[in-house]
């Protein structure tokens, strides 16, 4: 699944390389998939993207939204697989779950993998549903350390679940996900399963630090290395804590990285360094 890293990287390439080109076409290919969601039939879309132009993109947590003329927009959220461009000459994928055709022979393509939606919202619609229920994003000036503790005090299910239930929930902190977690609370020094209520003041800023640390750092070098960029790139940011590390030594104090299972999804973490 993309995160925010990711996000802020196919928002910046599609800037910088579909801004201006025009739509053709838009189909669903042969591959088939329950978990992406659509909001309208195929062809109704691509009735309402043809002869338009792509004229921005942004990204908002782990969310991406490309600009459709002055009157759409394209909404990809909570996605996970390859979102990918193709040149006029460059070879196409055989099967693919959705495709954009330009009037000048480019093509982007979608193969999802695990679950997501993409919806053609117009602007009006968009606008009336912003940000302000899916979670503040890391980087963004809303995110103070007096804000965060707030979310933090705010957080329904604080005596409950652990520190990774807050993070990886979008409608507290919105652009991270299970891989990002795991470096974030190593550098935080925090076990996955500590209760909000047993976190000291100290702890809570190294918490914010490691978000605020963890983010730029992934957003400075393309996103992480198990994911693909808009030209099929993998991003430079290696996991310190990750199925890949996992019996290795821990970067701060040599002893072996350890996996858990918690809510439901594996944890790797350092069990001297991690509190």
């Amino acid at each position: 699944m993309i995160e925010m890293p990711e996000a802020f990287t196919l928002a910046r390439q599609i800037n910088e390389t579909l801004t201006g080109k025009t739509f053709l076409r838009f189909e669903q290919g042969e591959l088939r998939h329950k978990f992406l969601w659509l909001n309208q039939p195929a062809e109704e879309t691509s009735a309402i993207l043809a002869g338009q132009s792509i004229s921005g993109a942004s990204s908002y947590g782990r969310s991406l939204y490309v600009k459709v003329g002055q009157e759409h927009m394209l909404w990809f959220g909570e996605i996970g697989g390859r979102l990918l461009y193709h040149p006029p000459a460059g070879p196409l994928p055989n099967r693919y779950h959705l495709r954009w055709d330009f009037t000048d022979g480019t093509t982007l393509s979608f193969v999802l993998q695990m679950w997501g939606f993409v919806r053609l919202l117009e602007r009006p619609e968009f606008d009336q549903r912003p940000h302000k229920e899916t979670g503040i994003a890391p980087l963004s000036p809303a995110f103070t350390l007096e804000r965060f503790d707030q979310l933090l005090e705010e957080y329904p299910d604080k005596t409950k679940k652990g520190v990774k239930g807050f993070l990886v929930t979008s409608q507290h902190v919105n652009g991270i996900g299970n891989s990002y977690c795991q470096d974030i609370l190593f550098r935080a020094r925090l076990r996955p399963e500590r209760k909000i209520p047993t976190l000291t003041p100290d702890e809570r800023r190294r918490l914010y630090d490691a978000i605020q640390d963890t983010l730029q750092l992934a957003i400075e070098q393309g996103g992480r290395e198990d994911e693909r960029d808009l030209f099929d790139q993998p991003g430079d940011y290696v996991r310190l804590m990750s199925s890949q590390t996992v019996e290795g030594p821990c970067p701060v104090c040599s002893t072996p990285i350890q996996k858990i299972a918690y809510l439901g999804g594996a944890c790797y973490l350092c069990p001297k360094c991690q509190v």
